[in-house]
């Protein structure tokens, strides 16, 4: 008799004898480990690089102000003597802030003459010069 390999399990193989389903060298395709990598697309990954770059600006804009150390209250100075106007601003808070010991009322007046204001609305985004 020839000498036939061995199976997996050490057992010789039989000829014209089937391996029962679910044994090493079996045929039962559910009795394989399955792998259980993800495997993503070229899209995919691009897609997933997109979306942590996205994240990275969100977190980044929203923490920005408070890891400067204004907690995004302060003034954004535009020159040496002036001030970029922010969302919320008003011509008292910006008075108050440069005052000093000064009265703010005079010092609202003093932007207000610097500045060419009719009344006291201000828009984000807007350049005051500052006494």
């Amino acid at each position: 008799m020839p000498n036939r390999p061995a199976r997996p399990d050490g057992r010789r193989a039989v000829r014209g004898v089937r391996p029962v389903p679910g044994e090493i060298g079996g045929f039962d395709a559910a009795a394989r480990p399955r792998s259980t990598r993800v495997r993503l697309t070229r899209r995919a990954r691009r897609l997933a690089v997109v979306l942590a770059l996205c994240g990275g600006v969100v977190l980044g804009s929203w923490m920005g102000p408070f890891l400067a150390g204004d907690g995004g209250e302060g003034l954004r100075l535009a020159g040496e003597r002036s001030v970029v106007v922010q969302s919320g601003d008003t011509l008292w808070s910006l008075a108050a802030s440069v005052a000093g010991g000064d009265d703010v009322r005079m010092v609202v007046d003093r932007i207000q003459e610097l500045n060419g204001l009719e009344g006291t609305e201000l828009v984000p985004g807007q350049v005051l010069q500052l006494p």
